[in-house]
């Protein structure tokens, strides 16, 4: 459900346990992670103590040279700012900004020429809508009344044809539709 992975870490703690669970997924999808030492505008921290711990975080979780050699951002959420350098101070948070931009592929999602497909990740029922479908739309795109299919994970048959889509911020809501009894 991710193109990319920006992993936080408090310059003066360093890498907690969930921490280590959340990069071992990362790592295992192929994600070259972004990493961002934060607080260190706090007494208490020891950004290159840190940077060296996520390095052997890494190296523990047999990351690849491409991952190993993963940004590293040096942050302080309080004042705003983030620099690559620990000698030159940040101003803003453009280094971050761009770090993000510079290193997380861009989605495929909305583009017109794919046809429309969608990764579930919840199914909901709403008294109003009906059965609604929430996740992230991989490619293509999708309008209010459009024509979908719920194809179950495991067969890869569905239910054709008997769902209309109505695309919300964050969620396409799947209403059946209307059957007429006979």
């Amino acid at each position: 459900m991710v193109d990319g992975v920006l992993i936080l870490v408090d310059a003066a703690e360093g890498p907690m346990p969930q921490t280590r669970f959340v990069t071992r997924k990362a790592l295992s999808l192929g994600l070259r992670p972004i990493v961002a030492i934060n607080k260190i505008d706090r007494a208490d921290a020891e950004p290159l103590r840190v940077h060296d711990e996520v390095l052997g975080l890494f190296i523990d979780l047999e990351a690849t040279h491409e991952q190993l050699d993963a940004p590293f951002l040096y942050t302080s959420s309080r004042a705003g700012t983030a620099t690559a350098e620990l000698d030159h101070p940040g101003t803003d948070l453009k280094p971050l900004f761009q770090s993000i931009l510079d290193h997380v592929p861009a989605s495929q999602a909305g583009t017109r020429i794919c046809p429309f497909q969608m990764l579930v990740s919840t199914l909901d029922f709403s008294t109003f809508l009906g059965r609604m479908a929430i996740g992230r739309i991989e490619r293509g795109r999708v309008k209010v009344g459009d024509q979908v299919a719920l194809l179950p994970r495991r067969t890869g048959h569905g239910e054709r044809g008997n769902h209309r889509a109505q695309p919300d911020h964050q969620a396409v809501h799947l209403r059946r539709a209307a059957t007429r009894s006979r």
